[in-house]
């Protein structure tokens, strides 16, 4: 099925709760349409152009890139395990080998036609920060998250797909302070467990959760940044064809204690689904509905999903 046999629905059950959900990475997920989430890096052929869309928004707007002097050596360590996930995962286009000196290493990916020569850890061999160059590789939004003095902390990031957040201004916030706005997130709440589970991780280590809303169009970028271009939209909410307009937006995130450092390597995979491919797939028609259906007030709140909840759920009830 087009569409759907590898998206990750994040709906398992008929109600929703905010929860940490985190389970280990790279496991494959079967659902009624497929499967997904064998591989860390989104391997699907829209990378190239996810990809480039991210790099021509940092671009245009530097300050959707921000990194700390002092995380320095952990984003080249960032910056080298994702070229070393996108030469494991997807070893028909991606290549990572070792060169000639102490700490030489080459990159190729025939995807993004990157060929690239380095010496990891020194600046002066590849074009811009490490962790904005390895940014225009993959399909996700990189944040690094420091460890220090027993919090996380956000040090660095190269994000252009935001949802209702903005990096330049959450930039060295702590990681209980990130997630201060989230319902029930008071002490020992979930996001202070999360924060507990993650700093307790062993080099290597890797998790993921997901997220999910709802949006009336298909902009990846909802960053408070560009809010000016799609807030009227979801303010107006004018939708002739809920179907085709309406998409449920899922958020991939990855969470991976980074192996030479300690810090946190935070990815985040946007992918979108109009409720006409939802509906294909009944399970996933009767789940959402019934998700929108029962939410809690200060949840639907917090992701802002009225009135599009009310609409999105109607539309599907109205095609059962």
């Amino acid at each position: 099925m087009t569409g759907v046999d590898d998206y990750p629905f994040p709906l398992p059950h008929p109600t929703y709760r905010i929860s940490a959900n985190v389970e280990p990475a790279g496991v494959e997920r079967r659902t009624e349409a497929g499967c997904w989430g064998a591989r860390i890096v989104h391997d699907g052929p829209d990378r190239p152009a996810v990809a480039a869309e991210r790099a021509s928004t940092l671009d245009r707007e530097p300050a959707r890139f921000v990194a700390a002097p002092h995380a320095r050596a952990s984003c080249w360590d960032a910056c080298l395990y994702l070229l070393g996930r996108l030469a494991a995962e997807q070893p028909g286009t991606c290549s990572l080998t070792r060169t000639g000196g102490t700490g030489g290493r080459r990159f190729r990916d025939a995807a993004t036609g990157t060929d690239q020569e380095f010496v990891f850890g020194d600046d002066a061999t590849l074009p811009e920060h490490p962790l904005r160059w390895v940014s225009r590789l993959v399909a996700e939004d990189v944040v690094v998250l420091g460890a220090r003095d027993d919090a996380l902390w956000l040090d660095a990031g190269a994000v252009a797909f935001a949802s209702v957040w903005s990096l330049g201004f959450d930039a060295g916030m702590s990681f209980r302070e990130l997630h201060g706005p989230v319902p029930g997130n008071g002490p020992g709440g979930v996001f202070e467990r999360a924060e507990r589970f993650l700093l307790r991780l062993h080099p290597g280590e890797a998790y993921r959760r997901l997220n999910w809303g709802l949006q009336p169009d298909d902009r990846r970028d909802l960053s408070l940044d560009a809010a000016p271009l799609w807030q009227p939209a979801r303010t107006r909410l004018d939708l002739t064809d809920p179907g085709r307009q309406i998409h449920l937006r899922t958020e991939v995130q990855h969470l991976v204690r980074l192996p030479l450092t300690g810090a946190v390597l935070f990815l985040i995979g946007v992918r979108l689904l109009p409720l006409d491919e939802v509906a294909r797939v009944p399970a996933w028609r009767e789940r959402l509905a019934s998700v929108l259906e029962t939410l809690p007030p200060e949840v639907a709140e917090y992701k802002e999903l009225e009135p599009l909840a009310s609409i999105a759920a109607g539309w599907l009830r109205a095609g059962s």
